[in-house]
């Protein structure tokens, strides 16, 4: 697999995206160009609606939600392709359709045809008609995935022996490993994969990130913050939507940092407070009192009279 120029495509549900799911296509970028590989884009094809997955939901909120997540990462696209089909499509293909679907339309741009470059980032589209007619511009579609993907195909059931033979040996795997995983370990493990072993890449990513989407359902479902583990506009949509058991959710960020002030735990808080005016002698003083403070006779007396010093008896 000698072709330099690799456009990324990362399939799952993405339920919903997260920061970790973006970070995965700039981390494997870096590395895949410090290898000498030109990154011309990236791919997101989310599942369809039939893959069986609990809490799934429906794929016209995670099409717009990936949309509103790369809106902070502008080479990588989203594919429907995937959700569009009348039923759920095994990952081989998905890879061969937009293997099949690049090299048209990258040979349609080189004819000067008009054609719908929508999964292709502008500067790479600008590449393509810059460059000279008989050097060859050709793509290689890889699968960016995270060590646990490639660790499932030792699943039984899950995957076929010869998808997975496909997939490495026709497009390639990039994996970006997580802590605890040992990607190295399970390739030296696996027939198919040793003998492909040339066209897997492994990125370690050195600053840990544990970001996984059950989790952040999790905390959503608890009204808990989520604040950096998704983008704001991928919350906001979820919660106008009342997915992942936000609608019955106070949509008030403020609401979550309520104290209750009469609590026995906690000293009143300055807004819970009242100041009432004491006469001493002859000047009047301010004294700062919780309302639910009672007042009692004997208290307003101890503050009314005035204190009598003493004479000390001669010894």
């Amino acid at each position: 697999m000698d072709n330099k120029h690799i456009v990324l495509l990362a399939t799952g549900s993405f339920n919903p995206p997260t920061n970790m799911h973006l970070r995965m296509f700039e981390i494997a970028r870096d590395h895949l160009n410090h290898l000498g590989f030109t990154v011309c884009g990236g791919l997101i094809s989310p599942t369809h609606d039939l893959y069986k997955k609990k809490d799934l939901a429906p794929s016209i909120h995670r099409c717009a939600m990936i949309k509103q997540a790369l809106v902070a990462l502008p080479w990588v696209k989203i594919s429907d392709w995937e959700v569009k089909q009348s039923c759920w499509t095994t990952t081989r293909n998905v890879l061969q359709y937009h293997q099949n679907f690049h090299d048209i339309i990258i040979s349609s741009i080189r004819n000067g045809d008009e054609v719908d470059t929508s999964l292709f980032p502008v500067q790479f589209v600008k590449n393509i008609n810059a460059k000279d007619l008989n050097q060859n511009m050709a793509i290689n579609i890889r699968l960016l995935c995270g060590a646990d993907l490639l660790e499932s195909f030792a699943i039984p059931g899950l995957w076929k022996d010869d998808d997975i033979e496909a997939i490495v040996r026709d497009f390639g795997l990039v994996v970006v490993s997580r802590s605890g995983s040992n990607p190295h370990k399970f390739i030296y493990e696996s027939d198919i994969l040793t003998k492909y072993m040339a066209n897997i890449i492994v990125v370690t990513e050195w600053i840990s990130n544990e970001i996984s989407s059950t989790k952040v359902r999790r905390a959503l479902s608890r009204n808990e913050s989520v604040k950096f583990l998704i983008s704001d506009l991928v919350e906001s949509y979820i919660k106008e939507h009342g997915l992942f058991g936000t609608l019955n959710n106070k949509s008030n960020d403020n609401d979550r940092s309520d104290l209750n002030t009469s609590s026995v735990f906690l000293s009143p808080s300055p807004s819970s407070k009242t100041f009432k005016t004491y006469q001493i002698d002859d000047k009047k003083i301010n004294i700062d009192e919780p309302d639910n403070l009672q007042c009692t006779t004997k208290r307003e007396n101890n503050c009314i009279k005035p204190k009598v010093k003493r004479k000390r008896k001669n010894q």
